[in-house]
Formats: structure tokens, C-alpha cells, sequence
């Protein structure tokens, strides 16, 4: 990854660069998001936004990111969309300023629910519509095969609705421990 800068909003002749660590941590985010199947813009809004303090404005994660203006808008809505990033309001400024969302409870929900909880519901139209190709199978070998094939998905789907509350109850719980 390269070095960034990004320029100050109180003096637009004044870039201040990244530092080694805002870097990695961009290069971080940028391979988790890849990891998951998200654009890497993505996971480098959110780390840029995950490493400083003070809310940015698009432009400002435009300059430093070195990132178009659509790739950064449709990241900002994406990420506004998983609770990821959110808006702050300051004080005389007229632009809009984001702000990472850093509690991992917030994160791994929004994630849940806007990723894995839709595919989660898209299975079970899936798997209905598999037993039927199944159940019309004329050949019996395939259609045995195909049942004891079903079964097992079926249990796969009731596992993974079963454990995505779980992992939100740990995050939530890890959380916690965390603020003690």
C-alpha cells in the first residue's frame, strides 16, 4: 500500500501524511473487506475513518485514499448502510463529516444483518425448491442421493441460524468485558 496524505480542512496548503500504522491499519481493513467479498474501498474508508479522531468530510477521504468520488460516496453508503460509519453534525461546517463506528457489537451486527441474515433467508426459499427438484428426480440412486445430500444441507442452514444469535450474544458479551 502507499503512503497517504490527506490535506487539513483549516489549511488546504498544509498535507499532513499518514503515518506507518494509519497505513497498515487501512492495508488491514482493505484485506478484511476483500475477505469477505466487499470492495476494498470499503475497507479503506473505514480504516481511514477507524484511525482518527476528528470526523473527515468525503472530499478529505477522497484526497487522502487517492479514491474517486463515486467509489467514495457509494463506500460512505454502504458503510452508513452496515452501521459502519456514521454522521456527525459539526458546528459552521455545511459539508457532512463520517465518523467510524469502533464498538464490534455494532459492527458484527450490522454485518450480520446486512450480509449474512439476507443469504441465511434466501436459503431456505433455496433449499425448498432443491427438495422438490429432489422429490421429481426419477432415477433412485440420484434421488436417495440427492435426500441424504438435502438432509445434510438442512442441518448446515439450521446451524448457521443457530449460531449467527450466538455470535452476537459473544460480541455483545467480549464487549462488555472489555469496558470492566
Amino acid at each position: 500500500m502507499t503512503a497517504y496524505s490527506v490535506q487539513s480542512s483549516s489549511d488546504s496548503h498544509h498535507t499532513a501524511s499518514l503515518s506507518e500504522w494509519e497505513t497498515a491499519v487501512i492495508d488491514l481493513f482493505l484485506n478484511a473487506a476483500m475477505s469477505v467479498g466487499l470492495p476494498k474501498s470499503l475497507g479503506q474508508i473505514y480504516g481511514l475513518l477507524f484511525c482518527r479522531d476528528e470526523p473527515l468530510a468525503m472530499d478529505e477521504i477522497m484526497e487522502v485514499l487517492s479514491v474517486s468520488k463515486g467509489s467514495a460516496s457509494q463506500g460512505l453508503r454502504s458503510l452508513r448502510h452496515l452501521g459502519a460509519v456514521k454522521s456527525q453534525f459539526l458546528p459552521g461546517q455545511r459539508k457532512e463529516h463520517f465518523v467510524a463506528e469502533i464498538r464490534l457489537r455494532k459492527l458484527v451486527s450490522g454485518f450480520l444483518k446486512e450480509q449474512a441474515e439476507p443469504h441465511l433467508e434466501k436459503g431456505k426459499a433455496r433449499l425448498s425448491h432443491l427438495q422438490k427438484l429432489v422429490d421429481a428426480t426419477k432415477d433412485g440412486n440420484s434421488a436417495e442421493r440427492g435426500r441424504r445430500r438435502t438432509n445434510i444441507l438442512s442441518g448446515w442452514h439450521r446451524q448457521v441460524g443457530k449460531l449467527l444469535p450466538l455470535v452476537k450474544l459473544i460480541v455483545g458479551k467480549t464487549e462488555r468485558s472489555h469496558k470492566k
